[in-house]
């Protein structure tokens, strides 16, 4: 599995702070396989051909590519050639302008301490 991912979603809380901390430390562990490779496209790219949607690009070795996108209520869902084509040109734009792997590593650690570290319990009684 190889995944882009928008540096906006290391930020925006979804959860406690305790889940997003567990879920960009699973990132950072899935990251120790081989077969996963996760890249997080920095915030500063600005407009890029996922602007309008994330996408999944499927690739076999004995059937055609699909690709797998969604807005709101709905998935889509295509085998066309030409629309497997296109996606893994914008995908391909995507991992040029991303962080490396090792870079997205490192933001996706930072983030994770900067934002959502364990707090520590406060000392004493509340204050009344």
């Amino acid at each position: 599995m190889w995944a882009v991912l928008d540096e906006v979603v290391l930020h925006r809380p979804f959860g406690s702070r305790e889940v997003m901390r567990e879920q960009l430390t699973r990132l950072l562990i899935l990251q120790e396989h081989r077969e996963v490779r996760v890249q997080v496209l920095p915030l500063g790219v600005g407009q890029h051909p996922a602007t309008a949607g994330g996408f999944n690009v499927l690739r076999f070795d004995d059937h055609p590519d699909i690709v797998y996108s969604e807005i709101y209520d709905s998935g889509y869902m295509s085998a066309n050639p030409r629309v497997a084509k296109d996606c893994s040109h914008r995908y391909d734009h995507l991992q040029a302008a991303a962080l490396s792997i090792e870079d997205s590593a490192k933001l996706i650690a930072r983030v994770r301490e900067e934002r959502y570290a364990e707090q520590p319990e406060a000392a004493g009684s509340p204050v009344a």
